[in-house]
């Protein structure tokens, strides 16, 4: 088998979900341009519409996140199994698929480690987690990019890396998982078919212990308030991963956990190097196919 590149993620955070279109994606309303200000000292970054603010303790852990001055638009959790390991569910985790004795965090409780400005507009994080259950110390290199203006503007794109090592991690990785709270206002997730052709609507809810949804195209979905219409597009970038829609809820957090996540790689295949992972992030970027979303008569409820 030839060596996984990761799987990466922009995640959006838009005012209006209409429709899902690539009207909504490109706005010209969303389009405020502002200087970004990193505070390393504080570790948090206004820019346009968005101000982010990690844990001076975790540096993978996003606390604060607020759109046009709203308030705290996710949340955290700290498990009482692992309290001395500090917030257990928060914006940013990176787990597996299990929910039992086979739970293997990567990012989250017990992380450790840098965070440091890049430039203006940049974010760089270097961590790993110990002393908790399912934690390796597997190091973790994470960074984030602002965009000032132009079609960019008010996105965050991240870059997440994993090094392995010569262990190959033998389950099913959710790379990124963004989190909206309150779960029970976000609480559908919104995305293309297999086919690209049309809308398919998933009730979060629903999936308490979470959903594999195959019915995917891989492009991007949207986790959506059907009452305002507010919601968060996160759009993933194309890599030689196979790949499926993992929704889900946590109810520690009572936030959203929906996100892509990678299948596991067969035995015995080799672990990713950092040297692909890095060529990888060159080709991050892809767009979003309007015409997947244009074409879509009604969204359809379904299951993978």
């Amino acid at each position: 088998m030839s060596e996984r590149p990761l799987s990466y993620e922009e995640v959006t955070v838009v005012r209006r979900l209409i429709a899902i279109s690539a009207a909504v994606l490109f706005a010209s309303a969303l389009a405020v341009a502002a200087f970004a200000a990193v505070d390393p000292d504080q570790r948090t970054v206004t820019t346009g519409a968005f101000q982010v603010r990690w844990s001076l303790t975790d540096p993978e852990e996003i606390l604060g996140l607020s759109w046009n001055g709203s308030a705290n638009l996710t949340n955290s959790w700290t498990h009482p199994f692992c309290p001395e390991g500090g917030d257990h569910e928060f914006f940013g985790n990176a787990w597996d698929t299990y929910s039992d004795g086979r739970f293997r965090s990567l990012v989250g409780w017990g992380s450790t480690g840098s965070w440091d400005a890049q430039g203006p507009g940049g974010v760089a994080i270097g961590s790993a987690d110990f002393g908790c259950y399912g934690t390796s110390g597997t190091p973790v290199d994470t960074s984030y990019r602002f965009f000032e203006n132009g079609n960019e503007v008010n996105r965050i794109l991240v870059h997440r890396r994993f090094s392995f090592g010569t262990t190959p991690f033998s389950f099913d990785l959710r790379a990124y998982i963004p989190r909206l709270y309150p779960r029970d206002q976000y609480s559908l997730v919104i995305h293309p078919d297999a086919r690209g052709t049309g809308l398919v609507t998933e009730v979060g809810n629903a999936c308490e212990f979470g959903c594999e949804i195959t019915n995917w195209n891989s492009t991007w979905f949207a986790v959506h308030d059907p009452i305002s219409g507010r919601g968060m597009i996160v759009r993933h970038a194309q890599s030689a991963n196979p790949v499926a829609l993992w929704v889900d809820m946590d109810g520690g957090s009572a936030t959203t956990a929906s996100e892509s996540f990678s299948w596991r790689r067969p035995a015995g295949s080799p672990a990713p190097s950092s040297r692909s992972n890095r060529s990888a992030s060159t080709t991050a970027a892809s767009g979003l196919r309007a015409s997947c979303c244009h074409r879509a008569a009604k969204p359809q409820r379904a299951r993978g």
